[in-house]
């Protein structure tokens, strides 16, 4: 049993609050040691942002150690690097604007697994075989994103939302696709760039089958019974169950979601009459039908992912693949509207209301002050990034003081928090949904997303 699952147990049983995990599928909730969105978006930005301060200051003709940039750092530190007379406290506020809009970008990110337009749409995920219109939705909303930031008069808030919706699809295609069992070594570089990303399997061709799955009976814990209902648990733990031409020809595939539906609304269905590959978990309905199984890499675990060995190069695709779109997006733009973009060097007005929020004591939603990466994909330390976020989660729990720790608190995002799909079911905390409707002890509890 993690960590994780320790801590659950114990906040139920010592009737502090009612505990309702809600098994996440997709990086955009907690699910056990799995790397989420949130966290892929700013590992991704620390990376950029490294380069962008090389670039600046390499140009301004300062003199810098450019391996210590390229070596792992938080924000803070970067910034720290980039400017090595400013105090802490400095640094603290001038790096808060660009937190801040971190942070919006990661509820976007998050938004698209709970909004109702895109939490059941193959093309918002690349599910369903939905390739082609991924990516034209990737291509869409980089074009906007680029048309947005150059009109020096439009607000930026639009454009940093789109930010958001567009990795989020650009994340989820290595861990639904089958491009790492292909053996592929790097990202795909055609995504969001141009039509042709590839080549992809037609619609009567087989592309997965059963052999290579075993299912799994698994018994319920407390938590699962009350939210599975359906106990034994069943679901597949699947090895080498992708057609072996298929990945031999470099021919794109995803798995099919029970419940999705185009963007014309009507039903997306996994075909009966050929032998189509399913996303799979305990969750996925298609799952049980022939083939049986399923292909995501979204968790670490089988019960929502059956190729769960395949989570951390699926992470670290989607990390580089943030990072280059970040960089890409500087190119399109330019330096100076990077850095009014995510406010680098922020204004006065930005550094007043920075200001404010600080003394306040106001927290972000998902960023995480204390993560860092460095410029090498080998820099790239899961089990630390693991521990600090549970560091966040016992600290919001029992109320220490960590003014770090994020709130992951959803509730000013107008989404339906009870809502449970396959890709985004959140953890959520609240004392007025116990086991048995009951309230355990006196502390009260917002609705919380992990």
């Amino acid at each position: 049993m993690n960590i994780f699952s320790c801590l659950c147990i114990f906040v139920l049983f010592s009737a502090i609050i009612a505990f309702i995990p809600h098994p996440v599928i997709r990086f955009g909730g907690q699910a056990q040691d799995s790397i989420t969105h949130t966290e892929i978006v700013q590992l991704g930005f620390i990376r950029s942002l490294a380069r962008f301060f090389i670039d600046v200051k390499t140009q301004d003709r300062n003199k810098i150690d450019i391996q210590n940039f390229k070596n792992e750092h938080t924000i803070d530190e970067l910034y720290q690097l980039a400017h090595p007379d400013w105090t802490k406290d400095k640094i603290k506020l001038y790096s808060y604007p660009l937190k801040s809009i971190i942070d919006t970008i990661q509820v976007r990110n998050v938004l698209v697994d709970l909004n109702p337009l895109t939490q059941n749409l193959p093309s918002a995920h690349f599910d369903s075989e939905s390739f082609n219109e991924s990516n034209h939705r990737i291509m869409r909303l980089r074009m906007k994103i680029i048309e947005d930031v150059r009109d020096s008069n439009k607000n930026l808030d639009s454009a940093r939302g789109k930010i958001g919706d567009l990795l989020h699809t650009l994340q989820d295609f290595y861990s639904h696709s089958n491009w790492i069992e292909m053996g592929k070594t790097e990202i795909n570089p055609y995504i969001g760039i141009q039509e042709n990303i590839g080549r992809i399997a037609e619609i009567n061709q087989a592309t997965c089958h059963t052999r290579g799955c075993k299912k799994v009976l698994s018994n319920c814990n407390i938590f699962q019974a009350y939210f599975f209902k359906n106990c034994p648990m069943e679901y597949y733990d699947c090895k080498e169950n992708i057609v072996d031409e298929i990945n031999k020809q470099g021919i794109l595939t995803s798995g099919y979601v029970s419940n999705q539906f185009n963007d014309k609304g009507e039903p997306v269905v996994k075909p009966s009459n050929v032998e189509k590959c399913s996303h799979g978990s305990v969750m996925d309905k298609t799952s049980h039908q022939v083939p049986m199984g399923g292909i995501n890499k979204d968790a670490k675990t089988p019960m929502f992912s059956p190729h769960y060995y395949l989570h951390d190069q699926a992470a670290k695709f989607a990390i580089e693949a943030t990072e280059r779109f970040f960089n890409d997006l500087r190119k399109d733009i330019g330096d100076t509207n990077f850095d009014r973009l995510f406010a680098i060097n922020p204004t006065e007005e930005q550094i007043q209301k920075a200001a404010i929020a600080i003394k306040d004591h106001e927290k972000f939603h998902f960023l995480t002050s204390t993560l860092s990466i460095g410029l090498s994909t080998g820099d790239i330390n899961f089990d630390k990034t693991l521990k600090q976020r549970i560091q966040k989660i016992i600290s919001l729990l029992f109320n220490i003081k960590d003014d770090t720790a994020p709130t992951y608190d959803l509730s000013d995002s107008e989404v339906d928090k009870s809502s449970v799909n396959i890709h985004a079911a959140p953890l959520l905390i609240d004392n007025s949904k116990t086991i048995k409707r009951r309230q355990f002890g006196r502390r009260r509890y917002k609705w919380i997303m992990i």
